[in-house]
């Protein structure tokens, strides 16, 4: 956090001198993290949670941090580190390199340090090391601070569905209960805020479920448990439920199955008139219109399920351009996902055809004409 001033102790005042510390960064890089004693710990709590550094006598000031980073060789062990642990929404594992890279690592001129490096220390790069100059080069935007800004006003605007919001629900339930991990209702407010930064960052009005993949980051505790928390999210991303979206179309085919059997009963009853122009019994009619009301309700439910299986299959083919997911991670997650929607979209466009021609067969207006297709 800075040293002590001694001018200040001279005026019996124990303050520090933050310039060019924690106090005064807009990215910081903690190693060792839980390494830390409890007074560190503390103060680390209020600069995440407030923005704010107590620098003695009452004094707090306004910390401009955006990012902070920390590294550990070791997971937390007590309550007071979980709760610092807790404070980092994305988690990161970072596994030793393997035996392809450690060849490439040790063949290079000087291993564990980066190309990139060597363009900014005189002017007698190598052909080579120049040659490298585009791939190194970093651009800083002067307005990072107006971006972030528009940025996390525009998050404002972007709203969760209840299919976003249940598959938060759900996955903390699946945390506690399968990986007695307790996920805080701060960390679940934390996630889906990222989620609409990242929906907003792609100028969508509303969070997907490809931008839910985030969560495999922010839910677990302990690396191994990764893999398990990305495959439940694997299997409950598609939108229309569990299982690629089955679980949708087998409720509506049951819910269609039931309403076909009680038009082929009424119908039969009233020897095919539906309008009662034929003598059909005011009740058998009256029951004609609920069945009709019912039909046009299951099949508005299967449009909009149709709707977003169509948005979530385009975000899927275009997810290797998503801006918060890696690319390898992207790629893995399409070529999984997309075969689940495409087969979810054929099933609710089955079912939605179905629908359609029973609203047919109940329609009063004998003149419509019925699609080819149905």
């Amino acid at each position: 956090f800075g040293p002590l001033s001694l001018r200040a102790l001279e005026n019996d005042e124990y303050r520090r001198v933050t310039e060019g510390f924690l106090p005064t960064a807009s990215v910081a890089f903690l190693d060792e993290i839980f390494k830390a004693n409890s007074a560190i710990l503390n103060t680390l709590l209020t600069v995440l949670n407030e923005r704010r550094f107590d620098n003695g006598a009452g004094a707090r000031e306004v910390c401009p941090i955006r990012c902070v980073v920390g590294a550990s060789n070791e997971l937390p062990d007590s309550d007071e580190l979980d709760a610092l642990y807790d404070r980092f929404l994305l988690r990161k594992e970072v596994r030793p390199v393997s035996d392809e890279g450690l060849m490439t690592m040790l063949s290079m001129p000087s291993p564990g340090s980066s190309p990139c490096d060597d363009l900014s220390v005189g002017s007698s790069a190598s052909t080579d090391t120049k040659a490298g100059a585009d791939e190194c080069e970093v651009v800083f935007s002067e307005g990072l601070d107006q971006i972030v800004d528009a940025l996390s006003a525009a998050s404002e605007n972007v709203y969760m569905d209840g299919d976003a919001c249940a598959l938060l629900r759900d996955l903390r339930t699946y945390m506690r209960e399968d990986m007695n991990v307790e996920v805080s209702d701060r960390r679940l407010v934390r996630a889906a805020r990222l989620l609409k930064i990242s929906a907003a960052s792609h100028g969508r009005s509303k969070v997907d479920p490809i931008d839910c993949l985030l969560l495999q980051h922010m839910s677990w505790r302990l690396p191994e448990q990764r893999a398990a928390v990305r495959e439940w999210i694997w299997d409950n991303l598609t939108p229309g439920g569990s299982n690629g979206g089955s679980t949708a179309v087998a409720s509506c085919r049951i819910l269609l199955g039931g309403l076909r059997r009680e038009v082929i009963e009424v119908v039969r009853r009233t020897s095919g008139c539906v309008t009662g122009d034929s003598g059909a019994r005011p009740a058998d009619v009256g029951a004609i219109g609920s069945l009709r009301n019912e039909v046009s309700s299951l099949k508005e439910v299967l449009q909009s399920s149709a709707a977003g299986l169509a948005r979530h299959i385009e975000l899927l083919k275009e997810s290797e351009d998503h801006l918060w997911l890696d690319p390898d991670e992207a790629r893995a997650a399409r070529q999984l996902l997309l075969p689940r929607a495409l087969a979810a979209s054929d099933s609710i466009g089955r079912a939605l055809a179905d629908a359609h021609a029973l609203e047919l067969a109940l329609s009063t207006d004998q003149s419509s004409s019925i699609p080819n297709d149905v």
